[in-house]
């Protein structure tokens, strides 16, 4: 409706987007979530206006990263739906600052104390990889480097949205640039090996989590390390932390997909034994 409205006007000139501008000014001008909800439901039908000039994107962008800013989680994924929808109409002024924002998200994700805006980071960065949105090659190893905290923080859902975000950024690794896969799937190895002799739950949470993602998205980088995985799967699937537990006991069918006759063999996977 808002487009048909909006049809064959351009700029600020247009009676209906300069209605909706105003109007859209007071919602974000207001602290409370409902408000602010709106106001991501409004954003979200002017970024399909096909009339758009650059000064009219580049204002609404600004007002949908500011909404991905705020401390309302509900608030925050509506903005981040619009950002979505924004990145995939490719307007170049908007692609163009897409890098500069990861990265600045990044920066700020060791110290941000927000538990919603870390989420909102790792959510981003899952969108981004996952979906293919914008090329962030280059920008996997901060981003893996910036996953370490995270996979091992205090709270689960942080740990959990990290392992999403590492999956996803995993598939972002090109299969054909083998020796800056390796380093990189090494780096990750090694983040996994610290994370279990750190030996506390969130630490060891964190290296089932790396694990499952090196064996859905490591291609066979894991086989060398099957045995391993294997046998630290079998012992922590009687932890008794539950998180832990669960990340084991769902680690199990993984890898016995990943190699089933070798998951046969005594003494590993569904040949081996208890262990507490």
């Amino acid at each position: 409706m808002v487009e048909h409205e909006a049809a064959g006007m351009h700029g600020d000139q247009n009676a209906v987007y300069a209605e909706l501008k105003m109007r859209l000014a007071k919602l974000l001008a207001q602290a409370d979530p409902q408000e602010r909800l709106a106001a991501t439901a409004l954003l979200a039908e002017l970024v399909e206006i096909e009339t758009l000039d650059d000064s009219q994107m580049v204002r609404m962008a600004t007002q949908i990263k500011s909404l991905m800013q705020t401390p309302d989680m509900t608030v925050c994924a509506e903005a981040m739906a619009v950002y979505r929808q924004l990145i995939l109409k490719r307007w170049p002024n908007v692609l163009s600052s897409v890098e500069a924002d990861v990265s600045r998200r990044l920066e700020m994700l060791e110290g941000e104390r927000s538990e919603v805006q870390r989420l909102a980071t790792l959510r981003l960065i899952e969108m981004l990889c996952g979906e293919a949105l914008v090329p962030l090659y280059t920008y996997v190893p901060k981003i893996f480097k910036a996953l370490s905290q995270p996979l091992r923080d205090q709270r689960v859902e942080i740990r959990a949205a990290a392992g999403r975000a590492l999956g996803a950024c995993l598939g972002v690794l090109p299969l054909t640039e083998r020796n800056p896969r390796n380093a990189w799937l090494n780096f990750l190895f090694e983040e996994l090996q610290r994370n279990q002799q750190a030996g506390g739950v969130e630490s060891l949470h964190g290296s089932q989590l790396i694990c499952q993602e090196l064996l859905q998205s490591g291609g066979m980088y894991m086989q060398p390390h099957f045995a391993q995985a294997c046998e630290t799967a079998m012992k922590l699937k009687d932890h008794r932390d539950a998180h832990v537990r669960r990340a084991a006991i769902e680690q199990l069918p993984m890898l016995a997909r990943y190699s089933p006759h070798e998951f046969a063999r005594p003494g590993l996977g569904a040949g081996g034994g208890g262990g507490g």
